[in-house]
């Protein structure tokens, strides 16, 4: 993992989010002023259904800004060229709601899914990292469709982990998963975070929010309140 501190990663100045799904077109965020470091533990609520994508889209730089400035790690979205906007990308790891696995391959081959132009040599290596991390060294071989729910949770998360990430995204991370399994992929985002990368939750669950140091709720395209458990008041806009 990389471990840095200290740094802004997602910095929004003014920004304007549209909705970009065909017949749906609509701004879902306008003059947002939002700061995001390195290594933080944040949950974002009050987003849904294809206002969350767009959002996520943009915040994990598929999308450009519709208006105003979005620097993820200090690099200009809107700006830069598409090449190494696609770089950027490369570099977050993903954990869908819906998972996203392939249930006819191999554990080995959903990990290796990221990183396939990599090396025989290079892949091999960062897929059993992944895999050791996550516990699935003896399931590498094993099809998708014959794990348990909680296994197949475990290799969405090695899949995010195998590109390094210094931020990882998670929808609705350990969705459909009982509470106490839900702890065990919780716990080990928390082992990730505490490693210096970054955790972005999108979730209304209790369970998500109180893992998080920092919870930001939107309210109809406006930050409602952006606050830390440790504190008792509430803060508007930029943190």
């Amino acid at each position: 993992m990389i471990k840095q501190d200290g740094f802004i990663l997602i910095w929004m100045e003014d920004l304007n989010i549209q909705n970009k799904i065909v017949g749906n077109e609509h701004f879902i965020i306008e003059n947002l002023n939002l700061r995001i470091n390195s290594g933080e533990y944040v949950c974002i609520s009050g987003l849904y259904g294809t206002d969350k994508i767009s959002f996520i889209n943009t915040i994990s730089c598929l999308n450009r800004p519709d208006h105003g400035k979005y620097l993820y790690n200090y690099n200009d979205t809107a700006t830069i060229d598409q090449s190494k906007l696609d770089g950027l990308r490369s570099e977050i790891g993903f954990l869908f709601k819906n998972l996203n696995l392939m249930n006819d391959l191999t554990v080995y081959q959903n990990i290796e899914i990221p990183i396939l132009i990599s090396s025989i040599v290079e892949k091999s290596k960062k897929v059993e990292k992944a895999a050791d991390q996550l516990g699935l060294s003896d399931l590498l071989y094993k099809k998708v469709e014959k794990l348990s729910e909680l296994e197949k949770h475990k290799v969405s998360l090695a899949r995010a982990l195998v590109v390094s990430p210094i931020l990882i995204i998670a929808d609705e991370p350990a969705d459909n998963l009982k509470y106490e399994e839900a702890e065990i992929i919780f716990n080990i985002m928390k082992e990730i975070n505490n490693q210096g990368t970054a955790i972005l939750c999108f979730s209304d669950k209790t369970q998500v929010i109180e893992k998080a140091q920092r919870t930001i709720m939107f309210e109809k395209g406006s930050v409602k309140y952006d606050r830390r458990p440790q504190s008792c008041c509430v803060e508007e806009g930029v943190v």
